[in-house]
């Protein structure tokens, strides 16, 4: 009896505390009902006022990122501080801002307003030039890593598309540029051409695709140039591991001189009998045509050949000084270009686009920052291969006959 009635106390125990357990539970469950209905009706309103009256943020970033370039880059720098971080006055920039605006504005929002076109130009040209990664951007101009990348690329993909055929072409002034290569000692020239090493980041999935000779990753940057450093075409995103020779064969200069239609109007040149269309000089790796020149080398055997060999090298140096230029100015593309395989080509050309403005306006390196040393391919003799033999007698005609021109009418280096 005394073990049965011990039972029945601790049973009714146990159903107490269970309803007591059940009451608990359900009056937490009521409140976070309410919580959660109060944050709903919280939320309502904030939208509501939001919907009548915009409240701007203050501040995106921290405030040292805000003053530098809103304070400080806008407020207080002059040309030669533009010119030191910016590689360009602030007259170029805001001229660059104005064609790009139309593609990079952004619409303003209730709740915040987009970043300026300034300052998105400005993180990309800085990063181009400085070779700075987009965490050191986010701390430079107050924006999130994402952001500054976003960026970046948006402003490349830009200038790319609004004025890689504006600014990257010969142009109308034939005339000039072969004015200029007569001054240096090559008549009848427009354009020197030769090739680059641009190294790249090891894509994950075939880094050996990219390769090169050197033991490093790389894309190869064929350019042309006229006198001045311009560049006047390009040929980007061959593997390093392929000779300049394969990529000039492959390019588009190539088959447009090959038809007379690269230089406007075609003029040549008539010397005892022989044909001399616009030429284009470039160095031993180089497979000679009618109106691609190479020098003589190991075989220059009188007097003339190796006056001809002086002047080609002497007009050929203005490529080899321009390719140190564009790595000056743009560090990003004498380390390793930190992007993805698709964005190369876009980053490359968005550099050579800026070189041309600064080159075409007078904005000069400053003097104590060391050109490095661009990683050129080597001028090795390339085999003649059965494409180039139908070129060879033409070249040889053509190169002879300017080699005898040059040499008698003073042209002597």
């Amino acid at each position: 009896m005394h073990l049965h009635a011990a039972y029945l106390r601790r049973v009714l125990r146990r159903r107490k505390h269970y309803v007591m357990f059940r009451e608990e539970m359900s009056h937490r469950q009521k409140r976070r009902q309410m919580l959660a209905s109060r944050r709903r009706r919280f939320q309502r309103e904030l939208w509501l006022a939001l919907a009548e009256e915009h409240v701007p943020r203050k501040c995106w970033g921290t405030a040292k990122s805000q003053d530098w370039w809103d304070r400080i880059v806008l407020c207080t720098w002059d040309d030669e501080e533009w010119i030191e971080c910016f590689r360009m006055t602030r007259a170029t920039f805001e001229y660059l801002v104005r064609i790009l605006r139309p593609r990079l504005e952004r619409q303003k929002t209730k709740f915040r307003d987009p970043i300026t076109v300034e300052k998105r130009v400005a993180v990309a040209i800085w990063c181009l030039a400085t070779g700075s990664c987009y965490r050191q951007a986010k701390d430079q101009f107050g924006i999130g890593v994402s952001t500054a990348g976003t960026a970046f690329l948006e402003v490349c993909y830009a200038l790319e598309a609004e004025l890689l055929c504006k600014t990257v072409c010969l142009g109308t002034a034939v005339g000039t540029v072969m004015d200029g290569f007569s001054a240096l000692g090559f008549p009848h020239c427009v354009g020197a051409i030769d090739g680059s090493h641009i190294p790249i980041c090891a894509p994950g999935g075939s880094p050996e695709q990219y390769g090169n000779r050197k033991k490093f990753s790389s894309i190869l940057l064929q350019g042309t140039v006229d006198h001045r450093g311009r560049f006047i075409d390009t040929e980007i995103g061959w593997s390093g591991k392929n000779h300049d020779a394969f990529v000039f064969r492959n390019s588009a200069i190539c088959a447009a001189m090959d038809a007379g239609t690269f230089v406007p109007g075609n003029p040549c040149l008539h010397l005892d009998g022989v044909t001399v269309p616009p030429i284009v000089i470039s160095d031993g790796a180089y497979p000679i045509r009618r109106w691609l020149m190479k020098p003589y080398g190991t075989h220059a055997e009188t007097e003339a050949h190796r006056n001809f060999d002086r002047a080609l090298s002497r007009a050929r140096n203005v490529v080899e000084r321009s390719f140190g230029r564009l790595k000056s100015r743009f560090r990003c593309l004498a380390t390793r270009l930190n992007c993805r395989e698709e964005n190369v080509v876009t980053v490359v050309s968005a550099c050579v686009i800026l070189h041309n403005i600064c080159e075409e306006r007078g904005h000069q390196l400053l003097g104590d920052r060391g050109d490095p040393r661009p990683v050129m391919v080597p001028p090795e003799e390339d085999a003649v291969l059965e494409q180039d033999r139908s070129h060879l007698e033409e070249g040889k005609i053509v190169r002879d006959a300017l080699s005898k021109f040059m040499y008698n009418n003073n042209s002597r280096i």
